[in-house]
């Protein structure tokens, strides 16, 4: 059995249980993608992004770089939320290229890996060993570092036969019929490159820099962020960045949790045992380039080597406890034993029929239109998006609060910032609390009961009787299940509209409805946003199509605010006299509720540049008297041209106050069309 032999450092790391650390590895990935359109041609990706930290834009090319710097876990998070915001921007006939070798010459997209060693595992090792052999902090850094990278140099093979994926150069005009395919065409290098190669002098990293410019023809190298290489040697290698693996064209992020995981574990091996020698990496060198040129299907001469070098990497994981050992271990020795499950090899076997490029087609249509569910609500997507298309720090916070960091603003579920009140937002969610909170300040508010069983229903009904009336749930927000009626109605009616509340164990409100319509003004930061005019679901006819087709082409086209018919619908299209088969007339509005709840397919107006300033004015007043800071309003005003009068308080009627609104209702507005509500936000740093 082979057994696992430490070097001094590796030794050190034992002996003062250091083994830790070496498991907290730092990651940052930057993924360069051709932008594809649906027919197979290279699709224009002009974002107009400029100096942005995250989203870089050339031509048919669009590079995504995470946060830096990330544990694994979280840089898949993060390369999850910058997907979500790429996929949105690039439009629905643009997809991202699977493969590393794009469909016309590109100045190179595989992915660019980054990892950074723990600063206090290079302190403790040179206080605790090091420090006596004479060397400053600096060097002795610089110099595990090299070590490693010459590690990674000479083990390069190893990475591209288990994750080699680009089985021909599509650009070159390669292909079924016109060349054999490859490992990895990714990673092949010509000669005039592979002659640069052998000169990079690896020993140190003086004589490393004295050799290279700052392109690395290995494709493994020691990196930092200077603008001047030389830099390096005296102010240290920041990070080794990894280019020796090809993107895997079934995954979604194209890098996968298998890369970072055994880079995570050769690291680790490369630092703790024997060195690397440098006259040994010119063989090393070729080796990786027969293993690269060499068909998927042929018999490799590489297994035998593979399988000796994992083994010695799964001994080196167990021996130091590897948290994610079980799994590496068994995609491992899965790739390696058995050949065809190799990426290429595999790629080849699933196409099928079709071309290697068809097929790509088909996986990048097929990647994209998988469901990324963030964890995150509405609101903190959107500022996250857009603090990744305008270059500003982001930081999921607490995701499953819907807490991120916006540069230096904390802000929750997009609009609630700390300057909140806990206890006023209890309030709020109270309604009639509220109401009574408000009233004190000289706001006019809407009559209204709360209901919580058959008996309070009795109770009070005769006083609402023959009035027009809404029903809502009392505390929190409201759902499909609020009801609107302009006309009043019959007990029994009545009472099937708020059963819907009270069978859920809510309390139901019902509100005296008064002329008017409803709006919703926008907080942040003490600044009114927006406001819109709030209207209820409904469909207008084209004297051709039934309210049934009418309603499915409108929840095609808006897929995020559907219209689903329930009791509130069908009592509203029963008193106006249609049913899902009638086919309106062109230009006939066909009303599905009268009321303007959030997420029944309700639409929004934005007002804000039309309504009197002088309902602005008492809106602030209003939030201010609610110790609103950031949220929303709703309010009834009948008439927003026509400007407040004092001494007519009822000209402005307060209904709720909302702590997390949604942004949504203020970006898919009508007429001006997507209004980018969350940028406003994002930019008030």
């Amino acid at each position: 059995m082979r057994i696992v032999k430490f070097d001094e450092i590796g030794n050190v790391i034992e002996k003062e249980e250091m083994t830790g650390a070496l498991f907290n590895i730092a990651w940052k990935v930057s993924r360069p993608r051709q932008v594809v359109r649906r027919d197979g041609s290279l699709g224009n990706a002009e974002l107009g992004q400029k100096d942005n930290p995250y989203l870089k834009v050339s031509k048919g090319t669009v590079e995504l770089t995470t946060r830096s710097w990330l544990s694994a876990s979280k840089l898949f998070f993060d390369m999850k939320l910058q997907e979500h915001t790429l996929r949105k921007v690039i439009g629905d006939d643009a997809y991202l290229w699977p493969f590393s070798c794009g469909i016309k010459k590109d100045a190179g997209l595989k992915p660019k890996i980054l990892l950074r060693f723990p600063e206090g595992l290079f302190k403790e090792l040179y206080e605790s060993e090091f420090k006596r052999s004479e060397i400053s902090y600096m060097t002795f850094r610089n110099q595990v570092y090299m070590k490693v990278l010459r590690g990674f140099v000479a083990k390069r093979w190893f990475l591209e036969y288990l994750f080699g994926a680009t089985p021909y150069d599509f650009a070159a005009g390669e292909g079924e019929g016109k060349s054999s395919p490859k490992r990895s065409a990714a990673n092949i290098i010509n000669p005039v490159v592979q002659k640069q190669a052998e000169s990079l002098n690896y020993l140190n990293l003086k004589k490393y820099l004295k050799t290279s410019d700052r392109t690395n023809p290995d494709g493994i190298m020691p990196n930092g962020n200077y603008a001047d290489l030389s830099e390096m040697e005296e102010k240290g290698v920041h990070y080794l960045q990894i280019e020796a693996v090809d993107y895997d064209p079934r995954s979604i992020f194209g890098v996968t949790p298998l890369m970072i995981s055994t880079l995570e574990l050769m690291a680790g091996y490369f630092l703790m045992t024997e060195n690397t020698e440098t006259g040994t990496l010119s063989d090393a060198r070729s080796f990786s380039l027969s293993v690269a040129e060499e068909s998927p299907y042929a018999k490799s001469d590489v297994v035998m080597k593979a399988r000796l070098f994992m083994q010695d990497l799964l001994r080196f994981g167990e021996k130091l406890g590897f948290a994610r050992m079980q799994s590496v271990s068994d995609a491992l020795k899965l790739r390696i034993e058995e050949p065809e499950n190799t990426p290429s090899a595999k790629l080849l076997r699933l196409q099928g029929s079709k071309s290697l490029f068809d097929y790509g087609r088909d996986l990048m249509q097929e990647n994209q239109t998988e469901i990324l569910d963030t964890g995150f609500d509405d609101g903190s997507v959107r500022l996250i998006e857009e603090a990744i298309l305008n270059g500003i720090s982001y930081q999921p916070v607490i995701p499953e609060a819907n807490i991120v960091q916006i540069g230096s603003r904390m802000i929750k579920s997009g609009i609630q910032t700390s300057s909140d009140s806990a206890l006023m937002k209890e309030i709020w969610d109270k309604k009639s609390v509220a109401k009574q909170f408000v009233e004190q300040f000289g706001f006019i508010v809407l009559s209204d009961y709360v209901i919580g069983n058959r008996r309070d229903f009795d109770e009070i009904f005769p006083r609402i009787k023959g009035m027009a009336v809404s029903v809502k749930n009392a505390e929190g927000p409201s759902d499909e299940k609020a009801s609107l009626f302009r006309l009043a109605p019959t007990k029994e009616v009545l009472w099937g509209a708020v059963s819907r509340i009270i069978f859920d164990g809510k309390k139901a409100m019902i509100e005296l409805v008064v002329p008017g319509s409803v709006y919703r003004a926008l907080f942040f930061q003490d600044q009114i946003l927006s406001v819109i005019e709030r209207l209820p679901a409904g469909v207008v006819g084209d004297g051709r199509r039934t309210i049934r087709q009418l309603i499915d082409g409108k929840n095609l086209s808006d897929k995020t605010n559907q219209i689903v018919i329930g009791p509130s619908e069908k009592e509203t299209m029963d008193v106006q006299g249609v049913t899902l088969e009638t086919i309106p007339g062109r230009g006939n509005e066909v009303l599905l509720r009268y009321d303007a709840t959030s997420g029944t397919g309700d639409r929004s107006l934005e007002v804000l540049d039309e309504i009197d300033s002088s309902y602005l004015d008492e809106l602030c007043r209003l939030a201010k008297a609610l110790r609103l800071h950031d949220g929303a309003l709703d309010i009834v005003i009948p008439n927003i041209y026509q400007g407040y009068d004092a001494d007519h308080p009822e000209s402005l009627i307060f209904l709720n106050a909302h702590a997390v609104p949604k942004l949504s209702m203020h970006e898919n507005v009508l007429l001006t069309g997507k209004q980018n509500i969350a940028k406003k936000i994002v930019m008030m740093q």
